[in-house]
C-alpha cells in the first residue's frame, strides 16, 4: 500500500473551475489528474536533465552499430 500526503496550493479560480470541469466530463478524479500531471512534469524535467547532460557527446549511427564499427564503452 502506497503511503500518501497532502499537498496543498494556491493556483488561479478558473485554472481549477477548468480542471474540475474537464474531470467530471472525463469522469476522472480530481487527485488521480493532478497527481499525473506532476508525475509527468517530473519525469519530463528529469529526461531534460539527462538531455542537457549528454547532448554533446558523441553519437553512433544505428548503421554503425549494426555494422559493429560502434564505439564500445
Amino acid at each position: 500500500m502506497n503511503e500518501t500526503a497532502t499537498l496543498s496550493t494556491v493556483i488561479d479560480s478558473r485554472v481549477k473551475d477548468a480542471l474540475v470541469s474537464f474531470c467530471k466530463r472525463r469522469g476522472i478524479k480530481l487527485r488521480y489528474m493532478i497527481e499525473q500531471a506532476l508525475i509527468e512534469q517530473l519525469e519530463d524535467e528529469i529526461d531534460l536533465e539527462a538531455y542537457e547532460a549528454r547532448k554533446n557527446e558523441e553519437t553512433v549511427s544505428l548503421e554503425e552499430v549494426l555494422a559493429g564499427r560502434g564505439r564500445k564503452r
